[in-house]
């Protein structure tokens, strides 16, 4: 379809988003790891969609560590650019068009509200994050002291020493939620 899109960053294969804005009517988006995305080169459908990437360089707001560098953000995150960046073209279209367009203010301002409200669970779990962190005393999700914090954890015992930290304190929150809750259990028999 040509108007049908894929959102994957591709050096030299794929287009800023706002050049074909105008013809945009699907976005497909992978939820994964870029790098993680062999999906896209061993399905036939997905290999036949033009390939688009942000027309802008973002920072990320995602509260998980990654080592990708700057400009790189989380899917949710490159969903709301892609749709603000695709909306802002339509408006910009429609305010230099003389001959019918079928995109108009109020589709603008729609997308603008919408987009709001796709990134409020996003912004709820995000605060949720840090207020964790902050009540355990660590470094707020994705700082650089949080980021130190991860790749020495990382370089300590090896690749997998993280996964060994985080699942022991899943481990600590777990017996201690089973002791709170035998002692309800408890309280509840007396």
């Amino acid at each position: 379809s040509k108007t049908a899109f894929l959102l994957f960053p591709s050096p030299g294969e794929s287009v800023p988003i706002d050049s074909v804005a105008h013809q945009m009517e699907t976005l497909v988006v992978l939820d994964c790891k870029w790098t993680k995305s062999s999906l896209c080169r061993k399905n036939a459908n997905l290999m036949k969609l033009r390939k688009v990437h942000l027309s802008n360089t973002y920072n990320t707001h995602y509260w998980r560590w990654h080592n990708a560098g700057d400009g790189c953000v989380s899917t949710i995150e490159a969903i709301y650019y892609a749709a603000m960046e695709v909306s802002e073209q339509k408006y910009k279209q429609l305010l230099s068009s003389e001959d019918q367009c079928t995109f108009t203010l109020q589709d603008h301002l729609a997308d603008q509200s919408n987009l709001i409200h796709l990134l409020w669970l996003f912004g709820h779990q995000r605060a949720a994050t840090f207020q964790a962190a902050n009540r355990d005393g660590k470094p707020a999700p994705g700082s650089a002291e949080a980021k130190e914090l991860a790749r020495a954890l990382r370089k300590q015992s090896g690749e997998y020493a993280w996964r060994s930290e985080r699942n022991k304190e899943i481990g600590k929150i777990l017996k201690e939620e089973c002791r709170r809750m035998k002692e309800l259990g408890l309280k509840k028999k007396h």
